[in-house]
């Protein structure tokens, strides 16, 4: 299973697992409670020391992938760490990229900036915008209503909490030159429906355009800060 939890079903529960993750202590990745500098550049030191998206630290890159595949070890690995609901792995011939969600059993993973709207579950409605419509194709993960949360551009997550991710992507798997994580919900969903066609046994080759130029549009190819 990819997510570790369920979808939130009520405003009960939401609020459990929020209490919860908010009480567990040594799970702290940025700075808590001051959220204000996650979609600054990080110190230099960090920046010179990370592990996650290397080489637009000397210039730009190109997402050349000649190969792809999805990883469901790395993924399983990633899903049991904190801060983490659900993650997905995809290799290709000397990167990783990684599509998540994020959940509340860490604290410092993002801003404060709230992008999935859970309001219906304090009034039993899936989608407090159409709350007749329960509706979500099956290859989706996340549509933004009652869900976990996501981040529409990468730097907006936390250093220390993509530091975390590629160093034991790194550890696990030491031929990866190069690892970049994201929690944009298009992309989460994208990547979801390639991790299905790998699980039906189908080969991810087909697809490796698309996926070029997803990555190339998701994570650029210099460094840089989102525009909104």
């Amino acid at each position: 299973m990819l997510r570790k939890l369920g979808f939130p079903i009520c405003g009960m529960i939401f609020l459990m697992l929020a209490f919860s993750g908010c009480a567990e202590k040594g799970r702290e990745y940025g700075k808590s409670p001051d959220h204000t500098n996650f979609g600054a550049p990080v110190e230099k030191s960090d920046e010179n020391e990370r592990a996650y998206q290397t080489q637009q630290l000397s210039g730009p890159v190109t997402h050349n992938n000649t190969k792809l595949d999805y990883s469901q070890f790395l993924s399983n690995q990633l899903n049991a760490m904190n801060g983490v609901n659900t993650a997905i792995v995809m290799t290709t011939d000397q990167n990783a990229y990684v599509a998540l969600m994020i959940d509340s059993s860490a604290v410092g993973t993002k801003g404060t900036t709230k992008e999935t709207n859970n309001q219906g579950t304090n009034k039993g409605f899936y989608n407090d915008s159409a709350p007749f419509d329960d509706y979500l194709p099956s290859n989706e993960l996340n549509n933004g209503y009652n869900n976990y949360e996501t981040a529409v551009h990468h730097d907006l997550l936390s250093h220390r909490f993509k530091q975390a991710m590629a160093e034991k992507i790194r550890l696990l798997q030491p031929n990866i030159m190069d690892v970049y994580i994201s929690a944009n919900r298009d992309f989460l969903n994208q990547m979801n429906s390639f991790a299905q066609e790998s699980w039906k046994g189908n080969s991810l080759m087909p697809l490796l355009p698309t996926f070029n130029q997803t990555v190339t549009r998701v994570f650029g190819t210099a460094q840089q800060l989102p525009n909104k």
